[in-house]
This record gives C-alpha cells, sequence and structure tokens, in this order.
C-alpha cells in the first residue's frame, strides 16, 4: 500500500523554495507514494510544472473574503477557529502518513492548525535569526507553539538550523537538515535547449532572483557603477522580477547605468542565460541556500557572493567561489580581481563543477524518504 504525503505552501511563484518543491515532486518515487498539494490557492508561474501524479487541493478561492476573515480573526483575535476549520474540513483526507508544511509563516501556521495522526514536518528555508520576514503571520507566542507541534524541523543548510536554534531555543521537536535537490541533468538539458551566443566586447555578469529586498538588487547596481567608473568591459543583467522592479529600473537610470545594467524579468529557463554568463553575483543580505549557485556551478559560472547562510556552506572558505562583505565596495574588489586574472576565475569554476553533487537529488529524496519512513 503507497504511504500518503500531503504538502502544505502557498501561491506556486517563481521563488527559490517553490522551485525546491517542484524538483521534489518530479522526483518522488510515485509507485510508492502517493502524493497531495494542498495550496493556500491556486496560481503562480510554476502551477503548470506540476507533475500530472499530483493531486492539488485548493484551500481557499484565491486571496479571498474568507480568507482574509480567517486571518484576521487569528491576527487581531487570536483566534484560529476558521482557519483550523478549513484545515479539518472535507477538502483534506485524514489519513496521511506525513504532513509537510513546506514553507515558514502561513504554511507552517496551517500545518500546525491539522489535528491528525500523521507525522508533521515543516521546512525553514531562511536564516530566521537575521531574517524574521514571516513573523507578521502569527500572533505572539504562536509561531513557537506551531513549531513544537512538529515531530522535525527540516532547515535546508547547517546556517540555517544554528540561525533556528538561536531564534527558538525553546523548539522542542526534533531538528534535521535537508539539502535543496540539485537536479544537474535538469538543468544542463535546460541550459542546451536555447542557447546564447557569447559577447566578444564585454564579460556579463549575471544575478538571478526575485528582486526584494533581501536580495538587495540596489547593491547589485551600486557594483555595477563601480564597474563602470573604472571602466570595466562588463555588462551586469538581472533575471526575476519582484516589487522592487520598477524602482529599481528607475534607479538604474538615475544612476546613468542605462545599457549596461539589465532587468530581464522572470524566465522559466534561466539556464541559458547563466551558462552564458562569466561570473555570478549574489547580493542578498540573506540566504537560506541559495539554489541559484549550485545552478551556476553546474554550469561552469563561478560565483561572488555576500557571506550569508547557505552561500557560505556551500563555497566554503572561498574554495569553491569568493565571498564577500555587504557592500558594494568589497564585491567590486573581487569582481576585478577576477577581471584581471581569469585564469584564476577559470581554475575556481572548474574546481566547483563538483561541488553540486553534494546536493544531488537521490541524496535529498534519500533523506525525505527516511524523514516520512522512520521519521528521522
Amino acid at each position: 500500500m503507497k504511504k500518503r504525503i500531503l504538502f502544505i505552501d502557498g501561491p506556486l511563484g517563481g521563488g527559490g523554495a517553490e522551485r525546491v518543491l517542484i524538483d521534489i515532486l518530479r522526483n518522488i518515487n510515485y509507485d510508492k507514494y502517493e502524493v497531495d498539494l494542498a495550496l493556500i490557492c491556486r496560481g503562480g508561474i510554476l502551477m503548470d510544472e506540476v507533475p500530472p501524479q499530483v493531486n492539488i487541493i485548493e484551500l481557499w478561492d484565491g486571496y479571498s473574503l474568507g480568507y482574509k476573515l480567517a486571518f484576521r480573526m487569528s491576527k487581531w483575535l487570536h483566534s484560529n477557529f476558521l482557519f483550523s476549520r478549513k484545515m479539518n474540513g472535507k477538502k483534506l483526507r485524514r489519513d496521511y502518513d506525513i504532513e509537510i508544511s513546506f514553507l515558514e509563516g502561513m504554511p507552517l501556521k496551517l500545518g500546525a492548525l491539522r489535528t491528525t495522526k500523521a507525522k508533521k514536518a515543516t521546512w525553514v528555508h531562511a536564516d530566521l535569526f537575521t531574517h524574521q520576514y514571516e513573523i507578521g503571520q502569527f500572533y505572539p507566542g504562536e509561531e513557537l507553539r506551531a513549531y513544537n507541534k512538529m515531530d522535525t524541523v527540516v532547515n535546508v543548510s547547517k546556517y540555517c538550523e544554528n540561525a533556528f536554534n538561536k531564534r527558538f531555543p525553546n523548539c522542542t521537536s526534533n531538528k534535521s537538515v535537508i539539502y535543496n535537490p540539485i537536479d544537474r541533468v535538469k538543468i544542463e538539458e535546460m541550459a542546451k535547449a536555447d542557447p546564447i551566443t557569447k559577447e566578444k566586447d564585454f564579460l556579463t555578469i549575471i544575478s538571478v532572483g526575485r528582486l526584494t529586498k533581501p536580495k538587495n538588487p540596489k547593491r547589485f547596481l551600486q557594483v555595477a557603477q563601480l564597474a563602470k567608473e573604472n571602466s570595466l568591459p562588463l555588462r551586469f543583467k538581472w533575471i526575476g522580477d519582484g516589487e522592487l522592479r520598477s524602482e529599481m529600473e528607475t534607479l538604474r537610470n538615475e544612476m546613468g547605468l542605462n545599457g549596461y545594467v539589465e532587468f530581464s524579468g522572470f524566465t522559466k529557463n534561466p539556464f541559458p542565460h547563466i551558462k552564458n554568463a562569466d561570473i555570478m553575483l549574489v547580493t542578498s543580505d540573506f540566504e537560506g541556500f541559495c539554489l541559484v549557485i549550485c545552478e551556476a556551478m553546474c554550469l561552469g559560472t563561478p560565483v561572488i557572493s555576500t557571506r550569508t547562510a547557505g552561500p557560505t556552506e556551500i563555497i566554503g572558505n572561498n574554495e569553491f567561489g569568493v565571498l564577500t562583505e555587504f557592500t558594494a565596495d568589497s564585491m567590486f574588489e573581487a569582481l576585478k580581481h577576477w577581471i584581471e586574472n581569469p585564469d584564476e576565475r577559470k581554475k575556481i569554476a572548474h574546481k566547483s563543477l563538483s561541488r553540486p553533487d553534494e546536493y544531488s537529488v537521490q541524496k535529498t529524496l534519500n533523506c525525505l524518504y527516511a524523514l516520512i519512513d522512520n521519521n528521522k
């Protein structure tokens, strides 16, 4: 008899956590497991990538009046009656073997309200000590109680786990680290799907991610400005969309970087752009794992990143890339050094090719199966 898994998440936007979930769903052994995916509401650019074997359950019809009322009752009156009624209603079966809330914030809140005998696990994709973005979705004390209702709290890196323990030292649940899966075969195949011709007159510096405050795209522009002032033969490209896009495009123009920096928007296949680039630049203030670093490594694109949680674990002591301080000057100096020392840059790129194998899909799935079957 197949074991039954319930994943709980929000709309399937283009963020890293959602892409990780899609990769897990694409590779689960459906001969052994039956999977339901409960979404707060349908939508998001990754919806059509959910495998057909997955049963999608829409909890609310969009961010409807019913959802907003339930949220306000929880936030203002500290009552989860409406949320609990939804999570224990007829839409979701009662006999799952494991129920996994796959994101901090609302998916955790909803998963904790399930009153079943299933094992319960939740995923943490962020450094919750320094980046407490989810705190507004809980009333005081509620978030810790939600984590304590889990059998296992899964962090996507050791640094995330350390940050979690600092934020929630009184969490009594089991802790585990399961790294995000890197599907090298998929990445390499997609990179070949729509090849891009390399520019001869300049090097391409790329960043991939949502244009949000944690990603700090302003720092990306500041690095580009320093490069232009120093007459480096570079062009900067940001792949991804987000609430800061209009603001960043305006700032780019004000800084005189139009034609030097391109904001290309979201694409379902960023891999040809990553493969074509000469250097990946990660300017974030917070990163739990940073999927795009491993994706760049798979494609031979060397990485310069701020010293955040996930990148520090992946890159190590500048062994598989370069870690910098959280300033444009620090990032620019690392970038300038690599431009002036191409052999060193290529040596790092070659060495880092094998690094993503530490985070292979099969390793991640084996950890997930152990969690399901043995509650580890």
